[in-house]
């Protein structure tokens, strides 16, 4: 278990409580300049705080510990690396400063390494060094993982492999960790509990919340702070925004290429993914631009996906230049009819052409059409 509870004062004032089980991954959701690196320093050692961490079994206050001493690895946002020294003899340095090292050996294919041991850091990409520092940082062992940043300048096919090596690394060491990351994609693929950071007027402070649920809050968050900036400041793009729906496979149809779920006691569909078991929980991510609104169910046609929903908010907002509506929506649970408060939150953009012809209102009941490919299956 890991138990946070910290006040810093500077740069930014914040309180960070957490909590987080073995094998869990706590995302922390907040803009630039929120004070998330300063948050990593005051957890690892390398500025001051005040209140207590607490990691793994042992009951010792970790913020009475040195950097060195804490049971706590950190990979910074840009990793310094000895540049004299080939990456086998870094490992060979960082293993002989621990008393119980652990074994990274196995990580080392995994995260594309394995014919770089020979190579001095300052002859690899920027990707390879994070990949590097991840890889020094798992031989302490450390119970708890503090990552800044640690998928940047990955391929989509590395960063599922780094995903791969960090929960592995978590389950033999009984193990959570804290991720900072600036896109939305790379929060739900290693996420299990979202951190997002809200403010009383007084300090900011870190709320612990489910994922799905801290992704679609932090969107709305980001809408907030826009609309109170001149249009030539606008930093929202609809576009960047993704919504995730607790799914549960119900049966692969192989001759269609589809695999049906169940989200909410409604069905839908996505491209085949014969590996999910049936009956498992799954998170599906859909893109805001990826579904049209309609006030009817539609007959046979080429769309498989339609979901009912609530119309919850709506807010101007552009995608790619083009100006349009993001609606907020939560879908009907069919097998309940009671209204769920805890129910999946949806993004969905529409232009203002079709708004405008259409005139969706808050409170009302519509539906979501799509195609298949409209939802990916989350890699975690």
């Amino acid at each position: 278990m890991t138990d946070i509870n910290l006040v810093l004062t500077a740069p930014v004032k914040q309180r960070f409580r957490c909590q987080l089980h073995p094998d869990q991954i706590g995302v922390l959701l907040a803009p630039s300049g929120a004070g998330k690196t300063s948050l990593f320093q005051a957890i690892g050692g390398l500025s001051s705080a005040e209140g207590w961490i607490k990691v793994g079994d042992g009951h010792i206050d970790q913020i009475k510990l040195r950097p060195h001493q804490r049971q706590i690895a950190y990979v910074t946002q840009a990793p310094l690396l000895f540049s004299h020294l080939t990456i086998n003899k870094l490992i060979a340095l960082v293993a002989a400063q621990q008393r119980y090292p652990a074994d990274i050996h196995w990580a080392i294919a995994p995260l594309k390494l394995q014919d770089k041991l020979e190579c001095y850091a300052h002859h690899l990409s920027g990707g390879q060094k994070q990949r590097v520092a991840l890889l020094l940082a798992m031989i302490k062992g450390a119970p708890l993982l503090l990552l800044d940043e640690a998928l940047t300048g990955q391929d989509q096919a590395t960063k599922q492999a780094c995903i791969g090596v960090i929960k592995e690394y978590l389950k033999r060491h009984q193990g959570s960790a804290l991720i900072a990351c600036h896109q939305i994609e790379d929060a739900i693929a290693l996420g299990d509990v979202a951190l997002l950071q809200c403010d009383d007027n007084q300090e900011k402070y870190w709320q612990s919340i489910p994922i799905a649920q801290g992704i679609h809050q932090y969107q709305q968050q980001l809408i907030e702070t826009n609309s109170c900036k001149e249009p030539s400041q606008s930093l929202v793009n609809a576009n960047e925004f993704l919504s995730v729906l607790h799914a549960t496979p119900l049966s692969h149809h192989r001759s269609l290429g589809l695999t049906e779920y169940r989200v909410a006691g409604q069905t839908c569909f996505t491209a085949l993914a014969p590996t999910l078991a049936c009956e498992q929980v799954v998170s599906l991510v859909l893109k805001a631009n990826r579904v049209g609104l309609s006030r009817t169910l539609q007959p046979e046609t080429s769309f498989v996906n339609q979901w009912q929903v609530i119309i919850l908010g709506q807010r101007s907002v552009g995608w790619d230049g083009e100006q349009g509506i993001l609606l907020d929506v939560a879908l009907v649970d069919t097998c309940d009819e009671t209204k769920n408060d805890n129910a999946d939150r949806l993004s969905v953009w529409i232009t203002r052409l079709s708004y405008n012809q259409l005139q969706p209102n808050i409170e009302e009941y519509w539906y979501l059409i799509g195609k298949a490919d409209a939802l990916s299956v989350n890699a975690n």
